[in-house]
């Protein structure tokens, strides 16, 4: 990752932190992820919609 990468995600940490959410491991490798070109910001999204999804599930049986 380059400098500027690292300062990104080091200014979204600090901005969710802010408002008391906080990023975990995975959600970091993700973002880390897009920036290094490893997945489209569709391809994220996706990952994303599917965690949600699998909660929401996991709640209702």
């Amino acid at each position: 990752m380059i400098p500027d990468d690292k300062k990104l995600v080091e200014n979204i940490k600090a901005t969710m932190a802010i408002e008391g959410l906080y990023l975990q491991d995975k959600d970091v490798s993700l973002i880390n992820q897009y920036l290094e070109n490893q997945i489209t910001e569709q391809e994220g999204i996706d990952i994303i919609k599917k965690e949600i999804m699998s909660k929401i599930n996991d709640k209702n049986v």
